[in-house]
């Protein structure tokens, strides 16, 4: 590596501060410089036979790691060398910085906030914030730029053209505490037009602005009823150049507001709401929650909603017999179309029910069941009904688990059964597209206290069935690992056979691993591993037979 290179990456490290929130307060208790992290090298090879290589049969990879902390503010940055590429990153692009004293925070350089869920909810900006939270008085307000302008990359489609900046701000203004607070929320971010680049081809994106106004309320009643309420109405024009939808005589006070919330023939508006109640008591607990969100509902201060959805969900929990069983279930309603604007409408019907029994530290066992019921009705036009969607999808599972222990000997086996099943009550699809499927799984484990031996086994079957298909198979693993020296030299080998048969054939695999690790001295490791894999399918498979092994030798110094 060069020289000048290696001059701009050390710089560049230099420049970079990236910390999630530094405590000024703290700073006198923190170590003036501190540096820690790792460097590793490996070296691997590799050999096939039956197919095309799907590796190189030599390559190695050298990283390093490495944080340098100045006064608890941290700086990482990391290395990336091998035959294959070569890189170098640090956090110089996406530097920033959070110092906090009592109750003020301060941001500055490339930051996550999160002011409400439908509002600034940790889209990464660059540029400045403050947060106050003095007693009972809460605000906050960050400035900077949400995206950068681009020229745009013909290379891939999606982003085919020049984007503008985009800058803007939020404020939060509330008053409470962190359990009973009420926020109000205003958000403003718009596209620069004076940033981009032209497109000489004539294709280019309009500038679009977004004005989103909201609510955040959280309530505790009688200590154990809590009430939160969120809610957000969101002005999003996509053309800054578009028609105005005002008039000449219009009141020059709309006129004046027009320039700043710009309302023309592009605007939309839309909102979102979510509520909840909670009841918590000592051994029980029910939750109530409503959440409605508009078609095409978006904010710029947020990367992604899933819109055009309503649910209503209630969420149950108790425990008993001095808290060795528990109960936790949910059972929801969900529909989407709320402005009638798709051809169907889906209703789902979604439920989950998990208990959990524990009536000593050496035997426990929990089971799950999940049922998930999608149905169509007519939207904005009638269904037919062939292509009617109604299906159920459930799941069910098992699993027991036995645990002994004494000083010399420890023992633990774990059972699982899992069932799944996808139902479809339309007529005429229902032969093409049901599907089932059974997993058994037998685990044991044996550990030798003294020695450190530990020795495990297991079993395994699986069945698949559909209209298409039908596929089962059996396996098996084994397994021994051994510390040695004094914990120094630690020796791994698992091993496992399986047969599998289905529609297209007959296949049975075999794979071995072998791994030892030595700790040289203090901070040095090296570490020796091979994996084999062998793959024999019967005739009429479409599958080929092949051997396949891998070997790797690395070193790591942890500092």
């Amino acid at each position: 590596m060069k020289l000048q290179g290696l001059a701009v990456m050390l710089l560049l490290t230099i420049l970079s501060i990236d910390s999630l929130s530094q405590d000024i307060e703290n700073i006198v208790k923190q170590k003036p410089v501190s540096l820690h992290g790792s460097i590793g090298l490996r070296l691997m090879g590799y050999a096939v036979d039956g197919i095309t290589a799907r590796q190189l049969p030599f390559s190695y990879l050298f990283t390093a790691n490495a944080t340098v902390s100045l006064y608890g503010i941290e700086i990482p940055f990391s290395i990336v060398y091998s035959d294959k590429q070569k890189s170098y990153a640090q956090s110089f692009n996406m530097a920033g910085i959070s110092p906090k004293y009592k109750w003020i925070l301060l941001h500055a350089g490339y930051r996550n906030v999160s002011f409400s869920e439908y509002t600034l909810a940790g889209h990464t900006f660059c540029g400045a914030g403050v947060e106050l939270n003095p007693g009972l008085f809460r605000f906050g307000f960050v400035y900077g730029r949400f995206d950068r302008a681009t020229t745009g990359n013909p290379i891939f489609e999606t982003d085919s053209l020049p984007r503008y900046a985009r800058r803007g701000y939020a404020i939060k203004l509330g008053v409470g505490t962190a359990d009973n607070y009420v926020d109000l929320l205003f958000q403003r971010i718009r596209d620069d037009s004076t940033t981009l680049q032209k497109d000489t081809s004539g294709a280019n994106r309009l500038p679009e602005q977004n004005v989103v106004t909201g609510i955040h309320a959280r309530f505790t009643l009688f200590k154990k009823l809590t009430c939160e309420v969120e809610g957000a109405f969101s002005l999003y024009t996509t053309d800054l150049g578009a028609k105005s939808v005002l008039q000449e005589n219009s009141s020059p006070i709309l006129i004046s507001l027009n320039k700043y919330l710009v309302v023309n023939a592009s605007s939309e508006y839309y909102t979102a709401i979510r509520s909840s109640l909670q009841y918590q008591a000592t051994n029980w607990s029910l939750r109530l929650e409503y959440k409605r969100i508009d078609p095409n509902y978006r904010s710029m201060g947020a990367y992604f909603f899933n819109n055009d959805v309503e649910n209503l969900t209630i969420n149950p929990s108790f425990t008993i017999f001095k808290r060795k069983i528990s109960v936790n279930g949910s059972i929801g309603l969900q529909r989407d179309n709320l402005k009638r604007t798709k051809q169907a409408t889906t209703l789902r019907t979604i439920g989950n029910v998990n208990l959990s029994f524990n009536p000593s530290s050496k035997f426990g066992i929990n089971a799950n069941y999940s049922n998930f019921n999608t149905n169509q009705k007519d939207g904005r036009m009638l269904l037919q009904e062939n292509t009617t969607i109604n299906q159920v999808n459930w799941n069910f599972s098992l699993m027991p688990r036995l645990f002994f222990m004494n000083t010399k000997l420890s023992h633990q086996i774990l059972l699982v059964y899992n069932l799944s099943k996808f139902n479809d009550h339309n007529k005429y699809t229902a032969g093409f597209t049901e599907f089932s499927s059974q997993v058994v799984q037998a685990n044991y484990s044996l550990g030798f206290l003294q020695n450190n031996w530990t020795f495990s086994c297991g079993f395994t079957y699986n069945t698949s069935k559909s209209s298409s298909f039908d596929n089962s198979g059996l396996g098996g693993t084994f397994g021994i690992s051994k510390s040695l020296l004094k914990d120094r030299l630690s020796i791994d080998c698992s091993n496992s056979l399986s047969r599998s048969e289905s529609t297209t054939g007959n296949t049975w695999v075999i794979n071995i691993n072998l791994i030892a690790a030595y700790k040289i001295v203090k901070h040095h490791t090296i570490r020796f591993i091979t994996y084999f894999t062998g793959n024999y399918s019967g005739s009429g498979s479409s599958d080929k037979s092949f051997n396949e092994i891998k070997g790797e030798i690395s070193y790591g110094y942890n500092f």
